[in-house]
């Protein structure tokens, strides 16, 4: 029903109903035309704000603003009104200094607000059966709001990255077209100025996308940290990064409230810290290499990728920047879409999977896994142990497939039996029945699960390689994966046993 009615139309309602309801049984009900006149709107947009009880924001805004010739004239218009709700939640996310829109008091905070009124306009009438997906132009000049579609109906797009629903549409004027919506729209330059007015912690709150954030920096006490002077950079991880996160952890992980123990809050600290940068770096200030956080002795890496960036941890996955220069008056945010980790906290995760969790939790060694699976070596690896496991990456799986030629196209090609059992005994030629961290290989022969076959520890400079029954040794990327009943070391090869050897032989 639209509130905007006026109040003789109610009264004409109210007598129609006496009448009808009064005759006798006898009397035929005769309803009176519906003339078309009633429909046509007798208020212009202002009118229709100043009537409403639910506008009294809005208006007071028009006015000092001084927008009330604009919006009384003909347009016509379509105007997207917030509600009072909005106003005040706008209010509270400027902080003690803004109670109401008399605070509004300066030159250019009135030009301000003058602005964000005229981002609510569009110079046309949009009917909400005329709204279609895309960007909208505004009076508010070389400023659009973005129509999104959002199910069955549709959500408007400001610069703040947070949308306004519509709560009702078709309000008809005079002049135009009204739309209720639940948020005051933001144009750049209020994004800026709200920055301004806020830190980091302030930012993040007003953001839905960032509540999981927001509610680990309370649990782990770093809200005053985070609203100190700075200046800081924020790598800050959506909620869906925090849900894989979690997935990632285990039953025993579904919410933050699990991290419940000394040990726990203290480590989720540390990875929360592993995310500030103690200096001020936007975008445009991005460079390659390796960058100090405030978790103390551990560092992130920015890696070029193709024009843009992403971000390294301690783990072989990578994190995607989806926004940057989320401004804030102690420093700046960029978004991303994955927690980072610190070696303390892959040492953690490690805690709590077992080997073949391990490998599992790990884009690169799918093939790995999907090996072990053809061979029925799942349960093996999820034994008590202790193992140790040289893992040949995705990348090594491929390079082992091409050297076999046209019939290896992947694992499915072993088909076969003997070849289902040689597949099995290369899997188990890289797995030492004892616990070996990177601290403790020394050069020497070290037995492995595939009896009578060994593989070869060897000095390279600084390091070890890892070497097998041919005549190319294998790489070590990554060390010391600790899992639940052993560890995990990253080869850049598949290591081969003789028995391997022979079989490509065999193929040429």
């Amino acid at each position: 029903m639209n509130k905007f009615f006026k109040p003789m139309n109610w009264i004409a309602v109210l007598v129609l109903s006496f009448t009808i309801f009064s005759c006798s049984d006898d009397d035929p009900v005769i309803a009176p035309p519906i003339m078309e006149e009633e429909m046509i709107p007798t208020s212009n947009i202002v009118e229709l704000a100043i009537a409403s009880e639910s506008l009294t924001q809005l208006e007071a805004a028009v006015i000092k603003a001084d927008l009330v010739g604009t919006l009384s004239g003909a347009g016509p218009f379509t105007v997207f009104a917030p509600t009072d709700d909005a106003f005040i939640a706008l209010l509270g996310v400027l902080g003690d200094d803004y109670n109401s829109l008399d605070d509004f008091d300066t030159p250019d905070e009135i030009e301000l607000l003058k602005n964000i009124l005229l981002y609510h306009v569009v110079a046309a009438e949009v009917k909400a059966a005329d709204l279609a997906a895309g960007d909208v132009g505004t009076a508010l000049a070389d400023n659009s709001v973005s129509v999104i579609a959002s199910g069955n109906s549709f959500v408007i797009g400001d610069a703040s990255g947070s949308d306004a629903n519509i709560t009702a549409t078709d309000i008809a004027a005079t002049n135009g077209v009204v739309h209720l919506i639940d948020k005051v729209l933001l144009p750049q330059a209020a994004v800026e100025f709200a920055a301004s007015l806020q830190d980091i912690v302030d930012v993040a709150s007003a953001n839905d996308d960032f509540s999981v954030l927001v509610d680990a920096v309370v649990k782990t006490d770093l809200v005053e940290t985070l609203q100190s002077a700075g200046p800081f950079t924020v790598f800050a991880p959506t909620n869906e990064a925090f849900v894989a996160l979690l997935d990632a952890l285990g039953s025993n992980y579904n919410s933050l409230e699990d991290f419940d123990t000394e040990g726990e809050i203290a480590l989720l600290k540390n990875i929360l810290l592993y995310h500030v940068i103690p200096s001020q770096v936007n975008a445009a200030d991005l460079e390659a290499g390796d960058v100090g956080t405030e978790f103390t002795d551990n560092s992130i890496a920015v890696i070029a990728s193709g024009e843009t960036f992403v971000i390294g941890d301690a783990s072989e996955a990578d994190a995607g920047i989806s926004d940057t220069d989320i401004g804030a008056n102690n420093g700046v945010i960029h978004v991303i879409d994955k927690v980072l980790l610190p070696q303390a906290a892959i040492d953690f995760v490690g805690s709590l999977q077992d080997i073949v969790g391990v490998a599992s939790s790990d884009d690169n060694f799918s093939i790995l896994v999907d090996a072990v699976v053809k061979t029925d070596l799942v349960e093996t690896l999820q034994s008590e142990g202790p193992f140790t496991v040289f893992a040949p990456t995705n990348d090594a799986f491929v390079a082992l497939l091409d050297a076999l030629g046209n019939n290896y196209n992947s694992l499915d090609d072993f088909d076969t039996e003997d070849e289902i059992a040689l597949l099995k005994n290369i899997l188990l030629y890289h797995v030492v029945a004892a616990q070996a961290k990177s601290t403790d290989l020394a050069m020497g022969d070290l037995a492995t699960a595939f009896p009578e076959n060994s593989i070869a520890v060897i000095m390279s400079g600084d390091t070890f390689v890892i070497g097998d029954a041919s005549d190319v040794d294998a790489n070590l990327s990554t060390t010391d994966l600790e899992a639940t009943n052993g560890v995990v070391h990253v080869v850049d090869k598949v290591l081969l046993p003789q028995a391997a050897i022979d079989f490509v032989n065999s193929l040429q």
